[in-house]
């Protein structure tokens, strides 16, 4: 189709008002197979409604939404609810009943979510079939198709399950972590399993990875430089490079905190109605930043004002700047952070890792990063630690589980599942292959002596 048709076929499908404006409207063609045409209209009397549409080059629908209000006056059964998400999809891809089986049906705050998938050998492909979200007053308001056109190698002969369960048992070793665990706001000291980090493959002639046991998601680090105290306290904001004449031009609230949008000068316009020329007006020249509510420190940044200029600090001098803006951020950084090897990025700008430890024990998810800009001196982004590290002092760092139950505990609930995977292999046939893959508590309890399955 050419880009006038798309874009009429997309008016229809969305059903779009007369009076919505269109925002944005981009043509992806750089892959023939998968190229997409995506468009975006808003409301501008309710900056909150939009419709978007996203088409695939011959006109077939990959995604749909709309956050335009329910009609509140009925309620369908959850019947009639799958009959008319089954009737909007075969409208759409008449294949919807020869190809894809019912999955799931999953209830959100406002809608239904009925999931379908294509199946070989009564197992799921993933990333196929589609997913649509439908009001209980029958109104599709979101819609997602991921095909069914994938090609999956089904072994001749399969590898015994116990020789696999043996490959990965021989491997296990644990490493005490603390971890935030169920969405729980305060961490715990935790035994987590290390294993080879993939699935073995179920077919026989299959060649097995090799068996890296690194654990590479936790960095050792080095103990934290201290900084020789200058007489004047640094200001964050001007290491930031926030100056007096930025203005606010956005707010949000996020929950536990809020976020803010500074510019630098005026909003430029708008090249065309491209995604790049959407993101590229509304960053250009601005500083975000997400602060909590209770301690009104910042807890995240990055700054999309543009410099031009020469290298003017070396790399050592940034990591000093980054050390500098760490201690100004906790000034108790040296009990519980350690520093990691700083990198250069595609930019030139040098990022800083600093991993969070107390006794000893890391702390599995959560580290400050802080990006320095070598032309400016100025923190370009910052990240902080997913929790306050001090909450580390009020947890025993000493395990009341041996290391010798824990295992035992974890080996009773360990097992392995067949599944699908993506098949990356530069010269496969196929899109999909056939693996065992492990079933296993993601942790134990070092202080209590229970354990949690996924």
């Amino acid at each position: 189709m050419v880009k006038e048709q798309l874009k009429k076929k997309a008016m229809e499908i969305g059903d779009v008002p007369p009076h919505y404006e269109l925002e944005i409207e981009d043509y992806d063609e750089r892959q023939k197979k998968k190229a997409k045409a995506y468009f975006i209209w808003r409301d501008p009397e309710h900056t909150g409604k939009k419709i978007t549409v996203e088409l695939g080059m011959d006109g077939s629908l990959l995604r749909y939404s709309t956050t335009a209000s329910p009609m509140p006056d009925k309620s369908l059964s959850d019947a009639e609810l799958k009959l008319t998400a089954l009737q909007f999809a075969a409208g759409h891809h008449p294949d919807t009943f020869m190809y894809f089986h019912f999955q799931a049906k999953e209830e959100r705050k406002h809608h239904v979510r009925f999931i379908y998938i294509k199946k070989v050998l009564e197992l799921p492909l993933p990333n196929s079939g589609f997913l649509i979200d439908i009001s209980r007053s029958g109104r599709v308001v979101n819609f997602l198709y991921y095909g069914g056109e994938g090609r999956a190698d089904i072994p001749e002969e399969f590898v015994e399950k116990e020789k696999v369960i043996s490959h990965y048992v021989n491997t296990l070793s644990f490493k005490l972590v603390y971890d935030v665990i169920d969405n729980e706001k305060a961490p715990r000291l935790v035994y987590e399993p290390i294993m080879p980090g993939y699935s073995y493959p179920a077919d026989v002639s299959a060649i097995v990875p090799d068996q890296n046991l690194s654990d590479e998601r936790t960095e050792q680090g080095a103990p934290l430089p201290l900084l020789e105290k200058s007489g004047q306290e640094p200001d964050i904001y001007q290491m930031m490079g926030f100056t007096n004449d930025m203005k606010k031009v956005g707010e949000r609230d996020f929950g536990d905190v809020y976020g803010t949008t500074w510019r630098k000068g005026e909003a430029p316009e708008r090249k065309d109605l491209s995604i790049g020329s959407y993101f590229e007006s509304r960053n250009q020249n601005t500083m975000k930043m997400k602060t909590d509510k209770k301690t009104g420190n910042i807890t995240a940044f990055i700054s999309f004002v543009k410099q031009q200029g020469d290298i003017k600090y070396s790399k050592e001098e940034c990591e000093t700047i980054a050390l500098r803006f760490l201690y100004a951020l906790f000034p108790r950084a040296r009990e519980f952070f350690r520093v990691n090897p700083s990198r250069t990025d595609e930019k030139g700008r040098i990022r800083n890792h600093f991993s969070v430890w107390y006794k000893d024990v890391p702390l599995r998810f959560g580290a400050a990063r802080i990006i320095v800009n070598r032309e400016t001196g100025h923190v370009d982004a910052y990240m902080a630690p997913d929790i306050d590290p001090e909450v580390l002092e009020k947890i025993k760092h000493r395990p009341d589980v041996p290391a010798e139950e824990a295992r035992a505990a974890f080996l009773s609930a360990f097992d392995l599942k067949l599944e699908w995977q993506p098949d990356f292999s530069p010269h496969s046939e196929y899109d999909y292959k056939l693996v065992y893959t492990p079933v296993y508590p993601s942790y134990i309890d070092a202080h209590k002596r229970r354990k949690k399955r996924l």
